[in-house]
């Protein structure tokens, strides 16, 4: 197997490890339990040569983005961090150009809700690249212009306008070839244009024991040092790393900000460097499920347990699970209750209506980066906070 970035080998033992995972946004509807669902192992190796964290296994994404439905747009402390970072991405672009940015294209632009805090803030054009036929509806009936593509080098044919900023929220770690998805930005890019991408943390799955975040999707995982090394290969000045104070960015998230560069950039090298914490993260893991299935089993069986966020931490978490047939359902304010069960876990997912049904369970928020805001909502609807705890509690210490 060759490395995504510098094509060379992969060490030959994976770093981790999960067996028979499901893809975490093929929701199965209820009248189809039982059918046969795409369950494989995920490996997640790293490159001999740079070091380069990845998971070397494509999963053919064109299809399966066209009926993604996920969203983060209804959430207020989520929109508070997409007003400040759009507020962010434009003081960097007035800083070292002199004038302000005139126009926006995000890649990933879901639901357009992000894109719409530029609009808000005075930027004339905004573009959106979504592969979701669903959410780009959704973008459009707001406002937002938006391309219904999977982004690629062949996506200049249909864009030929360059743009100010270009910008990513979780979509850069889910690319094929993240060196092409950096030179086509490049290009898109005027003179002096601002890239930015948000993406998971690997110093922070490390630390944290996340394995819910190894999914078939992600095909990449970046480090601070790395994502700075990765982008100025291609061409780019990084600018700022984290500029977003901890307490108002989602759970685990890495945000670089980079500036077009005019000079060349011909060393496309990592120095490689030992991370010694990789090598007990399969046996931490482990640990993790075993604290998670510890804590279910010790709550008696006349009670019931519910998860809150079926997104990939909630699907991923499940799946790797033994006590999962325990949960009486998942919330999520995505989903309507009634029409689909989790993949592999086929655990019922309830929308609001039906929250207040479930407010003597026990309920384990695994979209702990919303603890705040969603420990509150489940209290308006009477669930009590000794029976609500969260995922990153879960997160065992590194001695």
């Amino acid at each position: 197997m060759k490395c995504r970035f510098c094509d060379e080998f992969l060490l030959n033992k994976p770093l981790v490890s999960l067996r028979n995972m499901p893809l975490t946004d093929k929701f199965i509807p209820i009248d189809q339990t039982g059918h046969q669902e795409y369950l494989e192992d995920i490996n997640i190796y790293e490159c001999i040569s740079c070091g380069l964290v990845q998971n070397p296994i494509d999963y053919d994404h064109q299809d399966y983005y066209k009926d993604y439905q996920y969203s983060v747009g209804h959430s207020i402390f989520s929109k508070n961090f997409m007003r400040l970072f759009a507020e962010e991405l434009i003081k960097q672009y007035e800083h070292f150009n002199k004038k302000k940015p005139r126009s926006v294209i995000e890649i990933g632009s879901g639901d357009g809700v992000q894109l719409l805090q530029f609009q808000n803030l005075g930027i004339s054009r905004i573009l959106g690249i979504e592969p979701s036929e669903y959410l780009s509806r959704l973008a459009i009936d707001l406002g937002v212009p938006t391309l219904t593509e999977l982004f690629g080098k062949d996506i200049k044919s249909q864009v030929p306008e360059r743009f100010d900023i270009c910008l990513s929220s979780y979509t850069f770690d889910h690319i094929r070839n993240p060196s092409e998805y950096l030179q086509t930005a490049y290009t898109m890019l005027n003179d002096g244009g601002i890239i930015a991408f948000e993406i998971h943390n690997l110093e922070k799955i490390i630390e944290r024991t996340e394995y819910c975040l190894f999914e078939h999707e992600h095909t990449i995982y970046l480090t601070p040092a790395d994502a700075k090394r990765f982008i100025e290969a291609q061409g780019f000045e990084v600018l700022a790393i984290d500029p977003i104070a901890t307490e108002q960015v989602r759970g685990n998230s890495l945000i670089v900000v980079a500036k077009k560069s005019t000079i060349s950039h011909i060393e496309r090298k990592f120095t490689k460097t030992n991370n010694p914490q990789f090598e007990n993260l399969n046996d931490r893991i482990i640990k993790t499920i075993e604290l998670l299935d510890s804590w279910v089993y010790a709550i008696p069986k006349n009670e019931k347990i519910i998860g809150f966020g079926a997104g990939g931490r909630g699907v991923m978490t499940l799946a790797a699970m033994s006590s999962a047939n325990r949960f009486s359902a998942i919330f999520d304010s995505n989903f309507s209750t009634n029409h689909f069960v989790t993949p592999k876990t086929n655990i019922p997912v309830v929308g609001m209506d039906c929250w207040d049904l479930y407010s003597d369970s026990y309920c384990l928020i695994f979209s702990y980066g919303y603890y705040s805001e969603i420990s509150t909502q489940l209290i308006n609807k009477g669930f009590s906070l000794e029976k609500i705890i969260s995922l990153a509690d879960f997160f065992p210490k590194i001695k």
